[in-house]
């Protein structure tokens, strides 16, 4: 009999059961990727290291911008271009910042407030003055840009206000139809310049130099206000829309900038151009400096409230709404399509100043929306002469 011989089975490798085990693993469990804590929180350092040096580098640069905008101006092209940019896009970086800040280092959150504090309330010249009642000796008056208006928001305006002096640039051949329209006023047209009033006007002429291209930049009225001869001016400088069209588009920009613009706007390159601007400005800074009568001034100027040439004229005249303002007294356009300024205006560049023998007490612009300028209201107390 033959002895009984179990079924053969193949020796087991254990290595090749391992390997087997391992297969059968399903893929989601399987580790990928280890990383230590020490290596988390090196990580986590250097974040909010870097988060830190960001914010410090970003405020310290708003305050070097706001500063070299306030003092120097338009006296480098750069800088004159960001006068006349909404102001609100330096704060820009902060949609991207203070998020970053808010998950890794919110400490840093106190820094980007400050930063929109100095924005609003500081650079943008915030202002929050009492208004006194009107006295007998208070005179009013309103100025306007008349050629991008509208005509119903600016008479209402009128209507609501009854000004003593209206003031008008782009306004060429309207004297007599405003006349019609707000009567009990004298009116004299000069050039683009129209002044109504209730006082009775002496005189007007344009004033002769500085002029733009062979077009006087400036009218002066005498008129007769409580027995006192007073000047009266209305300002309108050139506008800078279509030589900062350089810098929106096109290849004109790199061209405008190194010297080899085209001639289409009467200056080669945009630096050529604010050059002449701030000889142009300096003149009728002269002129108003060497007025002997009490002085008016308004109009206007297409010059932000920051810079050099705005210093011009308030280093030797009192800026009415800087004076007695309330708000940010914007006047500029009067709507857009631009969210960071939230559809409004903001540039400050239709002003009211005045000379010796006045005091500005109350200063602002119209509300309405319509008109590309604003209108601005302004009202003055006539103080002793020195």
């Amino acid at each position: 009999m033959k002895e009984f011989d179990p079924p053969h089975t193949p020796p087991v490798d254990e290595g090749s059961d391992r390997q087997s085990a391992v297969e059968t693993v399903a893929p989601s469990d399987r580790v990928l990727l280890q990383i230590r804590e020490t290596t988390v929180i090196r990580v986590l350092s250097w974040v909010r290291r870097a988060l830190g040096w960001l914010t410090y580098g970003y405020v310290t640069l708003v305050a070097v911008l706001l500063l070299a905008l306030e003092w120097w101006g338009e006296r480098n092209w750069l800088l004159s271009v960001f006068l006349y940019a909404p102001p609100q896009i330096i704060l820009v970086p902060l949609f991207i910042l203070s998020p970053l800040c808010l998950a890794f280092r919110w400490r840093m959150l106190g820094w980007h407030i400050g930063t929109i504090v100095l924005l609003f309330f500081g650079y943008m010249s915030f202002r929050w003055s009492s208004v006194p009642p009107p006295t007998a000796e208070s005179v009013s008056a309103v100025t306007f840009n008349f050629g991008e208006s509208s005509r119903s928001q600016f008479m209402g305006f009128i209507e609501n206000e009854k000004p003593d002096l209206i003031i008008l640039q782009d306004a060429r051949g309207r004297a007599a139809d405003l006349l019609r329209k707000i009567p009990g006023m004298h009116a004299s047209g000069i050039g683009q310049f129209v002044l109504l009033s209730r006082f009775p006007i002496r005189q007007g002429t344009l004033v002769g130099n500085p002029k733009i291209i062979s077009h006087a930049v400036a009218a002066r009225w005498e008129v007769t206000i409580q027995g006192r001869d007073v000047a009266i001016y209305g300002v309108h400088l050139p506008t800078p829309r279509r030589e900062l069209s350089r810098f929106i588009g096109k290849r004109r920009v790199i061209a405008g900038l190194i010297g080899y613009g085209d001639r289409e706007t009467g200056f080669g390159e945009y630096r050529e151009w604010i050059a002449e601007r701030i000889v142009l400005a300096e003149m009728l800074a002269r002129i108003f400096a060497e007025e002997q009568s009490p002085m008016i001034v308004a109009g206007d100027f297409n010059t932000p409230d920051h810079g050099h040439i705005y210093r011009l004229f308030a280093a030797q005249m009192t800026d009415a709404f800087a004076h007695a303002g309330r708000g940010w007294g914007l006047t500029f356009p009067g709507s857009t399509r631009n969210p960071l300024t939230l559809f409004g205006p903001w540039l400050r560049i239709d002003y009211f100043f005045s000379g010796r023998g006045w005091e500005p007490v109350e200063c602002r612009p119209e509300r309405g929306k319509k008109s590309q300028h604003k209108a601005v209201f302004a009202r003055f107390e006539p103080r002793p002469l020195p």
